[in-house]
């Protein structure tokens, strides 16, 4: 069975996407793209439903380091064969999987806050004793240059 070829600038109107944008996913993604005889980039079928893909999950607020981490099952499920059915459960694992990946990050980010204020708590006692030990020794001064007054 012959795979379709898609040249830049018919891969740029499917994609309704600038093709310095293609070649920013290429690259962030790592994406292994064909190039013709002349080194010319084509696109073949699945990599423009990846690119699709990767338009919907930004569409849906996806970031680009969130989109990076599923690429490898975006690949795995852009046979060009793919019936309709088997593609929505791709996509709803994939958004379960994404839903998760975002969960977690709130966790670390709490995580992460919590442990500064941890920090800023510790910097602040170390501060307080610091300044109570600088009293104490002054009071020690006051009292040996007052009991040498009384001499």
């Amino acid at each position: 069975m012959e795979q379709t070829i898609y040249p830049v600038a018919e891969a740029v109107k499917i994609l309704g996407e600038k093709s310095s944008a293609l070649r920013y996913w290429e690259e962030q993604f790592g994406l292994d793209i064909r190039r013709n005889p002349k080194g010319n980039r084509c696109y073949s079928t699945e990599d423009i439903q990846i690119f699709l893909c990767i338009q919907e999950l930004k569409k849906k607020g996806y970031q680009l380091k969130e989109i990076k981490e599923v690429i490898p099952l975006l690949m795995q499920a852009a046979a060009p064969e793919e019936d309709k059915d088997r593609q929505l459960r791709f996509y709803e694992v994939l958004d379960r999987l994404m839903q998760e990946l975002k969960r977690q990050r709130r966790q670390e980010d709490r995580y992460k806050r919590v442990d500064e204020a941890i920090r800023q708590h510790q910097i602040a006692r170390k501060q307080v004793a610091v300044t109570e030990e600088q009293k104490r020794q002054k009071g020690k001064k006051k009292k040996k240059t007052s009991r040498k007054a009384l001499r």
